[in-house]
Parts: structure tokens; C-alpha cells; sequence
């Protein structure tokens, strides 16, 4: 049973740290501004950088409330314009509201973690670094298996992936966007949330690669003392 705690602790950790590594590269406003240069943004959306970083800093308001409305005019193509559509508007309400359950998973699954962790070293501190270590390891090889798929799919066909991500956390189809006519769509492109993705497991990677080397640390210093 012990075992088994360890091990959902520690996969409830990884997951806190997948969700966690989403949300500071989605709140970087400088991966927006790298990106829309790398992607020659002003160009296809006819707004300047500037233009594009108010837009920017309007969405990540707009997801974290501080502020209840997406309306913003800039010059697009030479002409003073709305940046956002209605249709636009519509489907940024199920990108907040999938914002928001995806925070509230974050904690709960960081406050599970630690009620895990927290149990368990209480009722068995002499046996705790060598338990949370195999836990850490059943959760590594776990988080490599998942790393693996998303990196297989997203190097052969990560459109696909792509469009199967959104028909399962969306439920209607305002994601389907024109480039001919979105705004928004011609500022996040695919390559835009490839390299967003990307970005997301690499501070993953590192985060988990951290927690795993402090507890072999901890581990080896406190059999180096025994």
C-alpha cells in the first residue's frame, strides 16, 4: 500500500509539473513577441509588433481576470479594425474556461501530492527517500512514455495531434478558424503552438530532472551518514 501511495504522489508531482511548465510559457509574453517574429506575424496579420504585444497582453489579461472583455481596435492592413471577431470572442470563453479547469487541476493535484508526501513521511520517515525515489522513477518512466508519444506525434503528423486535441477538450467547432479573415488564427498559427509544446516539455524535462536529482542526492548523503 505504501508503494502504491508513493508511487500516485509522485505521479500526481509529474502532472503538477506538466501543468505547471504549460502555464509559465503561456504567461511569458516574451515567447509571443520571439514567435511572432520568427513567423513574420506582422505580415500576415497587417498589425505592427506593437500592436501585437497589446493584443498579447489583452488575451493573457483576459485569462487570468483582469479583464472581462477582449475588445481592442488596431490598424490591420492599414485600416483601423476590431482585432477580434465574434466567433474569435466566442472560443477564447471555452479557452478560459479550459484555463481555469486546467489551474484548478494544478493545485489539486500539487495539494495531493503533498498530502501523499506528507502521510508518508510522518508514518514512515525511515523508509521515506528510498519510497519517494522508487515513486520518482515509476513516475519518470511513466512521464518518458507520455514524453515519447507527444514528441512521435509531434515530429511525423503534429497537426493531427493537433486537431484531435481540440475535438476532445472542445465541444463545438468555433476552433475551426479562417485565415482569411482571423486575426487570431494568423497570430497563432501551428507552428506557433509547436514550438509552444516544445517549450512546455523542455521546462518540464528540466523541472523533473531537478526533483529527481535532489531526492538521489538526499538519498546518497543520508547513506553516506548511516
Amino acid at each position: 500500500m505504501k508503494k502504491f501511495v508513493y508511487r500516485i504522489s509522485c505521479i500526481f508531482l509529474m502532472l503538477f509539473m506538466i501543468l505547471f511548465s504549460v502555464f509559465t510559457v503561456v504567461n511569458t509574453e516574451s515567447f509571443y513577441t520571439k514567435q511572432y517574429r520568427k513567423n513574420n506575424t506582422e505580415k500576415y496579420t497587417g498589425m505592427s509588433m506593437e500592436d501585437l504585444d497589446r493584443a498579447t497582453v489583452m488575451l493573457l489579461d483576459y485569462l487570468n481576470d483582469r479583464r472581462d472583455d477582449l475588445d481592442m481596435q488596431a490598424e490591420e492592413f492599414g485600416v483601423m479594425a476590431e482585432t477580434f471577431d465574434e466567433r474569435e470572442k466566442t472560443h477564447m470563453i471555452d479557452v478560459k474556461n479550459l484555463y481555469r479547469f486546467a489551474a484548478k487541476s494544478m493545485y489539486t493535484l500539487l495539494a495531493g501530492a503533498l498530502a501523499g508526501l506528507t502521510m508518508l513521511f510522518v508514518k514512515d520517515r525511515a523508509g521515506f527517500l528510498n519510497g519517494i525515489m522508487d515513486g520518482a522513477k515509476f513516475a519518470l518512466a511513466f512521464a518518458i512514455i507520455l514524453s515519447m508519444g507527444f514528441a512521435l506525434m509531434f515530429i511525423f503528423d503534429f497537426n493531427a495531434f493537433w486537431t484531435v486535441f481540440h475535438h476532445v477538450v472542445f465541444t463545438n467547432d468555433l476552433w475551426l478558424l479562417d485565415p482569411d479573415i482571423s486575426t487570431m488564427i494568423n497570430m497563432f498559427p501551428l507552428n506557433f503552438f509547436l514550438a509552444m509544446c516544445t517549450g512546455i516539455l523542455t521546462r518540464f524535462a528540466v523541472l523533473y530532472f531537478a526533483f529527481f536529482t535532489v531526492i538521489k542526492l538526499l538519498k546518497q548523503q543520508v547513506e553516506r551518514n548511516v
